[in-house]
């Protein structure tokens, strides 16, 4: 499996480690594409979006440890957004750019702070497929023991699913087509 012309002039220029994670994520989304029956590139949008196969929606994340995809029809699925990390923590000044409810994650363990901040991510990425603004700043997010958020962004409400596995926290959101 390769990646199409268009995508490998998209990191053409980068360095080693965004080409590889660029590569193997946009090869993990190509494999996911083909299991439901489409193909094609993924290029980039003008906000660095994934621009998708006609009928598909998607979302791509990264870190040092883990590239994921998912991909879904149209048809079923309005909108997706995934997003992992795996780092040790979030900076004070990280905290304060996206965290507007900064002052009840302060209390928050290093985990669930990580978590808000993936499930924001998560969050912001499927709220940009499904109308093309996505500022994880104006996302506030709930985060609940039992895996699951809350995310809410003006008059749009979204639910995810977050999880934490030894130093890794991922979080999805996929926006059923009969909603929103």
């Amino acid at each position: 499996m390769r990646l199409f012309d268009g995508e490998r002039a998209l990191v053409g220029n980068a360095t080693a480690k965004r080409r590889r994670e660029f590569t193997e994520t946009r090869l993990l989304a190509h494999e996911a594409l083909r299991r439901i029956g489409h193909d094609g590139p993924i290029l980039k949008g003008s906000d660095g979006e994934p621009l998708w196969p006609s009928g598909i929606v998607g979302s791509l994340s990264h870190c040092p440890s883990l590239c994921v995809a998912a991909v879904a029809s149209a048809e079923r699925i309005r909108a997706v957004g995934v997003d992992v990390d795996d780092s040790d923590g979030l900076s004070d000044g990280i905290m304060r750019f996206v965290f507007e409810e900064l002052a009840s994650l302060r209390m928050a363990s290093s985990v669930e702070r990580r978590a808000a901040f993936c499930a924001k991510e998560a969050a912001s990425k499927a709220l940009y497929a499904l109308d093309g603004t996505g500022d994880f700043r104006k996302v506030s997010v709930s985060l609940k023991a039992d895996g699951t958020f809350a995310a809410v962004r003006r008059d749009v409400a979204l639910r995810g699913q977050w999880r934490f596995y030894d130093r890794l926290v991922s979080a999805m959101v996929a926006v059923p087509s009969e909603t929103v």
